[in-house]
């Protein structure tokens, strides 16, 4: 009876060698695929700021000289004569280039 208490011993010994190591092989891959998550994360942030949107500028035109109308009264003709005189630029420039922002979202 006494070898068989001793062919018992070392398996539970070895048995909880195998467990310990189990536990630490499970916590090494963890912490690795913690540390790969961690960096593909990190790298896709610094792609993001690295490549910044292109703007297309505007072509630069030539000012208009704005002449200031001051009305006399507050009639129709005045009224017309002040929002023709407002400079609204090249709208359909602007448009174009806030189509070509959006198509190339």
């Amino acid at each position: 009876m006494d070898n068989m208490d001793q062919n018992i011993e070392p398996k539970i010994e070895s048995d909880d060698k195998i467990n310990k190591k189990n536990i630490i092989t499970i916590a090494v891959v963890g912490v690795i695929v913690i540390l790969v998550l961690l960096g593909i994360w990190y790298w896709l942030a610094q792609r993001q700021s690295v490549t910044p949107e292109t703007i297309p500028t505007p072509v630069p035109q030539a000012p208009t000289p704005q002449v200031p109308v001051a009305p006399k009264e507050d009639s129709v003709s005045s009224i017309n004569q002040e929002l023709n005189s407002i400079d609204t630029g090249n709208l359909d420039q602007e448009f174009q280039a806030i189509d070509a922002d959006i198509n190339s979202l």
